[in-house]
């Protein structure tokens, strides 16, 4: 049976903590269209360190949808020895003037409250009791980037982190 590396592992429940299942809301111009930015094919890369250190490469899709929602799916890579996939949907919930982000990976679902930053949008999680341990997560979308951020700490107590930064192609 094909193992993932504890670290890919990681990586894919990282994504998935910060992009959350998206509830039903009507958005406003300005957020839909802050949204929408976004759409198109991203890829990142980045290292891996900790117990299981390494390169990790990804890829991430974003589309629109007519009702302001941004569903987006992802693949990250780990040295060849293994693969992880993700999906969710972002959108801005008018009613409770807010950003909101749904995701599953790894058998994980969540969701995160994203907060306007500058002209970016951040969905930070923390404190997540997972399978693998306890994580935390902030992706940020600002300008022509996205910036993942994880760090798992293990039931061993064994920290792994990462920081990916994609561009869109």
């Amino acid at each position: 049976m094909f193992r993932l590396p504890p670290s890919l592992k990681v990586v894919a429940l990282a994504a998935a903590l910060v992009l959350p299942a998206a509830l039903p809301a009507v958005a406003g111009p300005a957020e839909t269209a802050l949204l929408g930015k976004y759409a198109g094919e991203w890829r990142g890369s980045g290292k891996v360190v900790g117990p299981d250190p390494g390169t990790v490469v990804c890829r991430m899709t974003f589309k629109t949808s007519s009702a302001g929602k941004l569903s987006y799916s992802g693949r990250c890579s780990f040295g060849g020895s293994g693969a992880a996939s993700f999906r969710g949907t972002m959108l801005y919930n008018d009613a409770r003037k807010r950003y909101e982000a749904s995701s599953s990976a790894q058998g994980v679902s969540t969701t995160t409250i994203g907060k306007k930053q500058g002209s970016g949008i951040v969905f930070a999680a923390n404190g997540m009791q997972t399978r693998y341990g306890n994580a935390s997560s902030t992706m940020t979308l600002a300008g022509n980037a996205i910036k993942l951020n994880f760090k798992l700490v293990d039931k061993k107590g064994a920290t792994t982190s990462s920081s990916i930064t994609f561009g869109k192609n």
